[in-house]
């Protein structure tokens, strides 16, 4: 839901389950850091040269330790959803929630701007 919400269009979740690095929906940084995400999931990152070499090619030092603490927290709360046993909401849950909470790319962007500039974020009810 968090994809469709920040614009990740059904055809783009179905090049993800199929041969995305063959697909023309994602440009070469997109691929780098899918790979990169994939090769972190895998537990493969540290022996995968090309997957690195491509992502350091493509990507600053930042984006890259942006990205791999984003893949590393989401695998986390997988990792424990999976060992807990977890009952996730249903699809069609999650499909009544879409849009509910807010989160938009510019509200993301505004907060990432906001941490990096180092200033007090807006409560979510200032914001709207």
């Amino acid at each position: 839901m968090l994809g469709q919400a920040l614009g990740l269009k059904d055809a783009e979740f179905d090049a993800l389950q199929a041969d995305y690095r063959a697909s023309a929906l994602f440009d070469e940084r997109e691929k780098a850091v899918i790979a990169w995400s994939e090769a972190m999931t895998l537990n493969t990152a540290k022996r995968d040269n090309a997957v690195w070499e491509e992502l350091r090619r493509l990507l600053t030092d930042a984006e890259i330790v942006e990205t791999s603490l984003a893949c590393g927290m989401f695998n986390m709360i997988n990792r424990l959803n999976d060992s807990f046993r977890t009952e996730l909401e249903s699809e069609e849950y999650n499909r009544r929630q879409h849009g509910a909470v807010g989160v938009t790319p510019a509200v993301l962007q505004e907060y990432a701007c906001a941490i990096c500039a180092g200033t007090k974020q807006p409560a979510a009810d200032e914001r709207r």
